[in-house]
């Protein structure tokens, strides 16, 4: 989880650092337009990371936990498809261009980061706190790598935005290693063992209630 929210959040940092010389320098515009575009990327932070949750959260309630992690998936697979198609866009297409395939990119961006904290909480309850801070730092990392790594050395305008989406890609795709005994993963359901101790709980519960309503009844 903690390079999965790098491959988002580290993104996002990344993207607040780069967008605005990549239109100024590549596409030849002033830096008041420049920075008017790559303003686009965060403005979706309005509403984006908030659909996210809300997204986990109706994939939870229809599929179950596996939902979260579709979520999750999907997110950032969506990510990385259009940071690779941003990275794709030359000079001889039109600003316009590059600004649409960037606020689709931007939306899966935050949405990922929102889908990320959908699970944060039930990785380990009782060391929640420690774990989101993790999580948290774990963005901060990703724009170290993604700087480091990806933008610093590669000496070109639209390679680094390639590269840094199969890094992406990459982590997305590590989905179906989530797995829980007690909620299960992306293509498994929890555990039987952990099942048959919830349904013999339950048991035990309804049993407990019934032999209280008797008692009271006498």
């Amino acid at each position: 989880m903690i390079f999965q929210y790098s491959a988002c959040f580290g993104t996002e940092l990344a993207m607040n650092n780069q967008l605005a010389t990549h239109f100024r320098t590549y596409f030849q515009m002033d830096a008041g337009d420049a920075s008017a575009l790559a303003g686009a990327f965060g403005l979706m932070n309005l509403f984006a990371r908030s659909l996210g949750g809300i997204s986990s959260d109706i994939c939870y309630k229809y599929f179950g936990f596996r939902g979260r992690i579709w979520a999750q998936f999907l997110a950032l697979f969506f990510e990385a498809i259009f940071l690779f198609s941003f990275g794709k866009v030359d000079n001889s297409q039109p600003w316009y261009v590059a600004l649409a395939v960037l606020v689709c990119f931007s939306l899966f961006v935050q949405m990922a980061e929102g889908t990320s904290y959908g699970i944060v909480p039930f990785m380990n309850r009782k060391q929640l706190a420690v774990v989101s801070a993790l999580v948290g730092a774990g963005g901060n990392l990703g724009a170290v790598i993604a700087g480091f790594c990806f933008y610093k050395p590669i000496q070109d305008a639209l390679l680094p935005f390639q590269v840094h989406a199969g890094y992406v890609m990459f982590w997305a795709l590590l989905s179906p290693c989530y797995y829980w005994s007690e909620f299960g993963g992306m293509f498994h359901g929890p555990a039987q063992s952990f099942e048959k101790g919830k349904t013999q709980s339950s048991e035990s519960e309804s049993y407990t209630e019934s032999e209280a309503t008797s008692e009271n009844c006498m």
